[in-house]
């Protein structure tokens, strides 16, 4: 059941128990045929490992966040460095950095403020089927 050991380069950490979170997860997989990402619930203890001295504590499990290189992107920039990955035409969610991000992130902080409200929110965290279990990271 997922890998407890597996450490990766490209780990996106994501609210296992937002029902919107969780479905981006699932798309991501889906055209992520190259395997370049991990994923990881926020809550997770390697959240705490990685993110702890990363970011604010008030600010984890608020959005998505890639962690990428040792570095750690957040909120749109995330988001923007996720699709950018992949390559391709995918490149073109580049043209989003021509907006501040303040002005990104602040569209980006609305809608995660009443994502629950408008999808709701799973009574405990999505567990991912035995298909692409080996893509999460628990430990």
């Amino acid at each position: 059941m997922g890998s407890t050991t597996k450490m990766t380069n490209n780990i996106i950490f994501y609210d296992g128990y937002c029902v919107v979170c969780s479905r981006f997860i699932r798309f991501l997989i889906k055209i992520d045929r190259k395997k370049i990402y991990s994923f990881a619930n926020i809550s997770s203890k390697i959240s705490d490992k990685i993110l702890k001295n990363k970011m604010d504590g008030d600010q984890i499990g608020k959005s998505i966040v890639l962690y990428s290189g040792d570095k750690i992107y957040k909120k749109s920039d995330a988001v923007i460095k996720i699709f950018t990955g992949f390559g391709g035409l995918f490149r073109i969610f580049n043209l989003l950095q021509i907006f501040p991000r303040v002005l990104r992130d602040s569209f980006y902080d609305l809608f995660a403020n009443y994502r629950y409200r408008l999808f709701g929110k799973y009574d405990k965290c999505d567990v991912p089927s035995k298909e692409i279990v080996d893509r999460f990271i628990y430990d």
